[in-house]
């Protein structure tokens, strides 16, 4: 699995969201553009605000930048390899859509003062925007999760269940020295995975058994990563240290003298933006390789489900503060985009409908080229 690997600092925009691709050989970026006979959903081109703006060239006899906006022989016209009518009429009238998934009321954490959640997700506001809205403001950060709250982007019984992946994975690679030094490159992700699903059941407002002690797993889970792992016995003896206090906890027997978690970390104190990336990365490569045809699509539902639950929150836990985008319009845009579009795949699961499922993998896909195009290549 091959990955790029970002940094998290200042370097502003040139780092970007890529947002749930991370050019992880998932149909985005370069090549892996998703192909031009799809069926638009739309014939109109997307706004200037949702594609760069060049000009417009007829030729087709040359390669075209992924940022390049030109138009063909037949009048159609593109974003690098994919066609600009892919993309929605109006996207911020989109964004501003905040239906629930199924009709189905949702559950919502409480607010923190001041009325907000510290992770951007709120409960239902009087005068909220509904699906008729045509306000067009940009979206931002808390808008992305709207009122559907963390009930609603990932059911307890998700997290639960990745959580118990990880544990397990983890109990796996960490017992010898060499199977640690054959899983090391896949630890770092599992470990940042753990801390944002601890950090979320902090405040989500479904109950599990260790939900008081969510903050102990968050921390050990930082702990993990703090540090850039090197192979061989020293951090295989430290990881598994701090993986048998971990499961002490989450088996309810915390130990003596544990630290006390630190209560102001963000989800980036505890996580750092590529590795919650590389997990986005995987839940979309994992639809499209194990549930890419018909067939396998319909014994695959309870998969898509989970792992498009996995890709949306994810994706919408790297819009929250101390990342450091969720002030900018266009990225939180993008971000919009994917999670609206792993929603889509989930009632597709549901429904049965794989035609649609493929279409919501493919705006996945495009989303990705959008977002590489404008901060990752640049």
């Amino acid at each position: 699995m091959t990955t790029i690997l970002w940094n998290n600092a200042a370097t502003g925009r040139m780092l970007g969201i890529g947002i749930v691709c991370l050019a992880f050989v998932i149909g985005c970026g370069g090549s892996d553009a998703p192909p031009q006979a799809n069926t638009p959903a739309s014939g109109s081109a997307a706004p200037s605000n949702d594609a760069p703006s060049s000009t417009a060239t007829a030729s087709t006899d040359r390669p075209h930048r992924q940022n390049e906006r030109w138009t063909d022989a037949n009048g159609v016209e593109y974003l690098g390899q994919v066609p600009l009518d892919v993309f929605f009429d109006q996207p911020y009238v989109v964004a501003s859509d905040q239906t629930p998934l199924g009709g189905v009321a949702n559950s919502v954490a409480e607010p923190a003062a001041g009325g907000m959640s510290s992770t951007g997700v709120v409960p239902p506001q009087n005068g909220a925007p509904t699906e008729d809205s045509t306000s067009t403001e940009p979206p931002t950060a808390v808008a992305i999760a709207g009122a559907s709250g963390w009930e609603e982007m990932m059911p307890m019984e998700t997290i639960t269940s990745e959580i118990n992946t990880v544990r397990n994975f983890l109990n796996e690679s960490l017992q010898s020295v060499g199977a640690y030094n054959r899983s090391m490159l896949m630890v770092a992700p599992n470990a940042a995975a753990l801390a944002v699903l601890s950090g979320i059941v902090m405040e989500h407002p479904g109950n599990v058994n260790w939900k008081e002690d969510a903050g102990y797993i968050r921390d050990i889970a930082k702990q993990m990563n703090a540090e850039t792992l090197q192979l061989g016995k020293k951090d295989q003896d430290r990881l598994l240290r701090l993986f048998e206090s971990m499961a002490s906890v989450l088996d309810r027997s915390k130990p003596a003298g544990l630290k006390e978690p630190v209560a102001t970390d963000t989800f980036a104190d505890v996580a750092e933006m590529r590795l919650v990336m590389m997990r986005m990365a995987a839940a979309q490569k994992k639809m499209k390789t194990e549930a890419g045809s018909a067939s396998s699509f319909e014994s695959q539902k309870e998969m898509i489900n989970h792992e498009a639950s996995i890709l949306g929150t994810m994706t919408h836990v790297v819009t929250l503060p101390g990342y450091g985008y969720e002030d900018d319009q266009e990225f939180v845009g993008y971000a919009k985009k994917i999670i609206d579009a792993a929603r889509e795949v989930r009632n597709a699961a549901d429904a049965g409908d794989f035609g649609t499922y493929e279409l919501a993998l493919t705006k996945v896909s495009t989303a990705c080229q959008e977002c590489h195009s404008q901060f990752k290549n640049n």
